[in-house]
């Protein structure tokens, strides 16, 4: 048996360079003329980018119920209606109709597809929306060069209530029973600057020992509802008292840009093994030695917001001068991508706050 893996020529840096290695995964292109049989036949399949979903729905039988928990996932609308949260308001937007919002309580507006945390924005009654507009259009002008309109939309939006509470992220799959099995959970702290918002995520036992038998019902409850076997997700949650409120699902990826490997760099989980083998990874005894002050880190390394790349270049040894224990450096073409590097770091909850305070301007000095 073998897990497919079906990448795009859109395909975001990070996953790819980081992936373990794993004798029984194999590479695919989303055109490639197998792909059908491959779904046909009930293989393990997971994709790399959101621009291959139009590619995967295309291939799929509308009957499948793989199909209908995609399409499911992808409008955010009936989504809420599924897991009854009526109390959470949403609705869409043009691009063009932002300056014209009223807005009484605080919310976040964004694309109505997205990546790499462009465009999105809280905003509330005291936003200068006009002035947001321009900001945004700049922004999806300079992000839209990386992403095409599959993965970030331009000109649909949508505004939706802000709510409070700590983020998590859970990278998890139902098996060939249906039943849910998590390869990793992330705290995902709000950086200082909002243009960094993804720069960091992290694991740690106090994370998994609150957060994980939420999740686990929260999956079971859902699977209830969709009906799915061999079926991976990235998942986005705001944590409220002992609820987890979902935010975003992701179909049959684990997190982008790599994310979803940092369970191999920090516990030595294949999550793709896990997934071909149909289990899940025995987190208590994980933990058992690890200690609570430890944070397993996937560390995002932006361009600089404010200064030009094609005059200006990252100064990797400093940033890398601020991280205790690296255990994965993996660099891009800061040139082409949004990013000039993704790490896999231990650190201590002190360095960890004090990286959320980065400004990647700081590191990024003029070409001689």
């Amino acid at each position: 048996m073998k897990v497919y893996l079906i990448k795009s020529k859109n395909t975001e840096s990070g996953t790819i360079e980081t992936l373990p290695e794993f004798e029984q995964l194999q590479l695919i292109d989303d055109s490639n003329i197998e792909l059908k049989s491959i779904f046909e036949n009930n293989k393990k399949i997971a994709i790399i980018s959101e621009s291959s979903i139009d590619i995967i729905l295309a291939t799929l039988q509308e009957s499948n119920p793989k199909r209908k928990a995609i399409e499911l996932f992808k409008d955010k609308f009936i989504f809420r209606k599924l897991i009854k949260d009526e109390n959470f308001k949403i609705h869409k937007i043009d691009f063009q109709d932002i300056y014209q919002l009223k807005i009484k309580n605080k919310s976040v507006l964004k694309p109505l597809k997205g990546c790499f945390g462009t465009a999105v924005k809280i905003i509330d009654e005291y936003t200068d929306l006009q002035k947001l507009q321009k900001e945004i259009r700049k922004e999806l002008e300079k992000n839209s060069t990386v992403f095409n309109e599959n993965v970030l939309t331009l000109n649909e939006f949508i505004v939706e209530d802000f709510i409070e509470g700590q983020e998590y992220a859970i990278d998890m799959f139902y098996n060939s029973d249906g039943k849910p099995c998590i390869v990793n959970i992330y705290h995902h702290p709000i950086p200082k600057y909002e243009q960094y918002l993804h720069m960091i995520y992290y694991s740690s036992k106090n994370t998994f020992n609150e957060i994980y038998p939420l999740a686990k019902s929260f999956f079971e409850q859902l699977n209830e509802k969709i009906n799915v076997t061999d079926f991976p997700m990235h998942c986005e949650f705001k944590l409220i008292g002992n609820k987890l409120i979902p935010i975003e699902i992701n179909p049959m990826r684990f997190g982008g840009m790599g994310l979803g490997n940092l369970t191999y760099y920090s516990f030595n989980i294949n999550p793709y093994q896990y997934f071909l083998e149909n289990r899940e990874p025995n987190w208590s005894e994980i933990f058992q030695n690890v200690d609570d002050d430890l944070r397993f880190v996937y560390f995002i390394a932006y361009n600089a917001f404010s200064k030009d790349k094609n005059t200006n270049y990252p100064n990797i040894q400093k940033l890398k001068n601020e991280f205790t224990n690296i255990k994965l450096e993996q660099l891009f073409d800061y040139q082409k991508q949004l990013a000039f590097g993704v790490f896999c770091l231990q650190e201590n909850e002190e360095n960890l706050h004090r990286l959320l305070q980065i400004d990647f301007d700081d590191y990024f000095e003029p070409i001689l």
